[in-house]
């Protein structure tokens, strides 16, 4: 699919309110099931559902990354209608045309975001944003355990293939590893990417 033909494909999907599914380029990229809220530049939002149409937080993938999106046709599309929280929305302003701009939205109030690096791995990285310096962003992270990394760790800002907020999961990280360590010395250097 093109990238003209991704960019109307996921236009149209945000005025229908239907779940699709996305199948995405890189190596280790799952498909992500669900509502197109929005779509930017660079990135795309998604009230992300799973298994039975469940809605299970919002991801941000990367519009370049698309290489195919279809209806869900299946029970979950049906069920997910009848949620109380149907339609699902985002009402906080969030900047889609710049990596930065989406994790400083994200990353605001402290809330734990998930970033993954598809190209490279299988694996979402969860933390508190840290920083953005230069090309990098740093997150304090809590790992499966719920045990509170000693020290931010950063990650390439164009090694970003989706960002995660609001799954159920993150809300048993929360509830589990306790207050997140704070950093009022944090700044966030933003660097249009």
């Amino acid at each position: 699919m093109g990238s003209n033909k991704v960019r109307v494909r996921l236009h149209e999907a945000t005025a229908t309110t239907s779940v699709v599914r996305v199948q995405r380029r890189p190596k280790h990229a799952d498909r992500l099931d669900g509502i197109v809220l929005r779509v930017g530049k660079r990135w795309a939002l998604m009230a992300r559902t799973v298994d039975g149409g469940y809605l299970d937080g919002l991801v941000a993938f990367r519009v370049k990354d698309v290489k195919r999106i279809s209806d869900d046709e299946s029970l979950a599309s049906a069920f997910a209608k009848t949620l109380p929280e149907w339609p699902p929305s985002y009402s906080d302003p969030l900047d889609l045309d710049s990596t930065v701009g989406l994790l400083n939205g994200f990353g605001q109030g402290g809330r734990l975001i998930g970033i993954q690096k598809e190209k490279e791995r299988d694996a979402l990285w969860i933390g508190i944003l840290d920083q953005i310096l230069g090309r990098f962003v740093y997150l304090h992270e809590v790992r499966h355990d719920a045990v509170w990394n000693p020290e931010p760790l950063g990650y390439r800002l164009r090694s970003i293939t989706a960002v995660e907020i609001g799954r159920r999961y993150f809300s048993a990280l929360t509830a589990i590893a306790g207050e997140s360590p704070e950093h009022p010395d944090a700044t966030i250097h933003v660097v249009r990417r």
